[in-house]
């Protein structure tokens, strides 16, 4: 069950994640029939196969039926995926989808001629595929058929389980903003204005300034002068403490 976030001793909600992963392998495999006249000699029902290729760890093939590969599809090209065998013999089923194609002459699937399968359970030497793929007449009057040639392309997507996966944390740390503009502060590092108030003169940032107070970024931004300024500006209607939390922390005015 997911935890929730909870406060910790610091204050600060702690908090975990995980993830929900999807394993998806594909591949794909290119079949070429070379002669397509002569294979329709092949006896009705009677498949050739291709060469075997691999997809996610396991051995795969496909039958083409020149000819009805049952009776109903007495005028049709037929196509099946065949699983050859799983992972050294590790998994007895495999699911997955696949994809059968016919290319046009550029290599690209022709979407009238493609059919695609829902999520199917493959065991060893058992196919799916289509008996009705295309009709021979269709392919034989179509351009795609060129020199008595023609090639279909298989897509496979293999589907593994679901499973979990803790997410590492990144804790974050608290924000020492403040730690670091006292240094800065403290050390007179790019200091560029200077402040009399109250009798007490001391250093500071415009940037810092403006962006603590309306005033003073009305004051600074927009400027036409740059560098560091070398006449103090006296500040006649604010008390030397305030002038010190905006321009970082009071431990670092001289006071």
């Amino acid at each position: 069950m997911p935890t929730s976030s909870h406060v910790v001793g610091n204050g600060l909600p702690s908090g975990s994640a995980s993830s929900i992963i999807s394993g998806v392998v594909r591949g794909y495999h290119f079949l070429k029939i070379i002669g397509y006249s002569g294979t329709k000699e092949i006896p009705n029902g009677e498949g050739i196969e291709s060469c075997l290729f691999r997809v996610g760890g396991c051995t795969w093939n496909v039958r083409y039926y020149p000819n009805r590969l049952r009776s109903e599809y007495s005028d049709y090209i037929g196509l099946c995926l065949f699983l050859n065998d799983t992972v050294a013999g590790e998994v007895e089923t495999v699911k997955e989808k696949f994809m059968f194609g016919l290319l046009d002459q550029h290599g690209k699937p022709v979407p009238s001629y493609t059919g695609t399968s829902d999520t199917r359970e493959f065991s060893v030497h058992k196919g799916h595929g289509f008996g009705g793929f295309m009709k021979r007449v269709q392919l034989e009057e179509s351009e795609h058929l060129k020199d008595d040639s023609f090639t279909v392309k298989v897509d496979v997507t293999i589907m593994s389980e679901f499973h979990t996966q803790e997410t590492p944390s990144i804790l974050v740390p608290p924000s020492d903003l403040h730690r670091h503009l006292g240094v800065l502060l403290s050390s007179k590092a790019g200091v560029n204005v200077k402040f009399q108030v109250g009798g007490e003169t001391f250093s500071a940032h415009r940037l810092v300034l403006a962006a603590r107070s309306p005033v003073f970024r009305a004051e600074f931004i927009g400027q036409t002068r740059e560098g560091t300024t070398t006449e103090a500006i006296r500040v006649h209607d604010m008390e030397a403490p305030v002038l010190c939390l905006l321009s970082c922390t009071r431990m670092h005015c001289r006071i």
